[in-house]
């Protein structure tokens, strides 16, 4: 962790609070619930060593979390005319016939099979800073962009 910056649409900054908070409380939960129980025997038992693994995952996730909203950089989108490629484009290419509809996001929210492609996927690093009308190849494919928009 560290330095690193997570880039994100105002939308998936919101989720990435939200799922702080639901881990922060589920790790309060999780304390007032359960370490009674765990702690009460002064052996070392299953139920002791599976609190302590659980309890471990979750402030593992919410450390990396918390580096997330600390390092976090919503993506601002240019003026609507814009016509060329930066985070938070939406990008439409073609290939012969076949055309497809991409969003073009940080890591974080990547999800191909929603069209959303990272800056850092190989298709995402060929998109950016290229402009309507340009081609790019990405595994031998060669793509035109047709149009860029922002919304």
């Amino acid at each position: 962790m560290g330095n690193k910056k997570y880039y994100l649409t105002q939308d998936g900054l919101e989720k990435v609070r939200k799922e702080y908070e639901k881990a922060k409380e589920a790790r309060r939960e999780k304390i007032r619930e359960e370490s009674p129980d765990v702690f009460h025997s002064e052996d070392v038992n299953p139920e002791y060593l599976t609190f302590r693994k659980e309890m471990g995952i979750l402030e593992e996730k919410i450390t990396k979390l918390k580096d997330v909203l600390q390092n976090a950089e919503v993506i601002k989108n240019p003026r609507k005319e814009c016509k060329e490629v930066f985070l938070g484009a939406r990008i439409t290419l073609e290939n012969g016939r076949k055309k497809d509809e991409l969003f073009l996001v940080g890591t974080m929210e990547a999800d191909p099979n929603l069209g959303k492609v990272s800056d850092e996927s190989p298709i995402g690093k060929a998109l950016l800073g290229k402009k309507e009308g340009d081609k790019v190849t990405v595994s031998k494919r060669v793509y035109k962009i047709k149009k860029v928009s922002y919304s």
